[in-house]
């Protein structure tokens, strides 16, 4: 049978690890995989990414293709309790309870990480540097004290993906379904 050996390697360690993750995502996506470069976590800059405040983590190493226990075993680690990784010049990965969450936070740190270096570079260009958000308001858009809306909770995760698997079911007319 043929399979991606990497794949397995960083997805069974993970499943493993978590029995609380039920999906997980990775992929050397553009945004991702540049970003990944910097060998750094995503700034809290705006309102979208706050969802990884104190929710996502950096994997600084590279030891080439993750064909080794020891290698899976670290991107674990590292990964920790937390919903996403950046795996420095890698690529990116999340996790999610349901897959939707997982598919919801992958495209968000996609779009987070292709942001993030938009952002830099303009600030760069204009000798500037980018506004962060405080502390104490990325935790409270991450964790809203008294709403049941928080943007980082596995239910927002959920409710954020779903729109793309109707989309996928209307296109099909559901024929990916088993």
């Amino acid at each position: 049978q043929i399979y991606n050996r990497a794949a397995y390697c960083i997805h069974a360690a993970i499943h493993r690890a978590r029995p609380d993750v039920d999906a997980a995502a990775h992929a050397h996506s553009i945004y991702g995989k540049a970003f990944s470069t910097l060998g750094k976590t995503l700034d809290m800059t705006n309102q979208d990414v706050c969802c990884f405040y104190e929710d996502h983590a950096l994997y600084p190493n590279f030891g080439g293709v993750v064909v080794a226990d020891e290698e899976s075993a670290n991107i674990v680690k590292y990964l920790g309790n937390k919903k996403a990784l950046i795996l420095q010049n890698h690529g990116i990965l999340t996790i999610g309870r349901t897959i939707e969450e997982c598919v919801a936070w992958y495209i968000r740190l996609e779009k987070s990480c292709h942001t993030q270096l938009l952002a830099d570079a303009a600030a760069n260009g204009t000798n500037s540097t980018t506004i962060k958000i405080g502390h104490e308001e990325a935790k409270h858009t991450y964790v809203p004290l008294t709403r049941n809306d928080l943007i980082g909770n596995p239910h927002a995760g959920w409710f954020s993906g779903t729109p793309y698997f109707d989309i996928i079911d209307a296109e099909t007319g559901g024929s990916y379904k088993v």
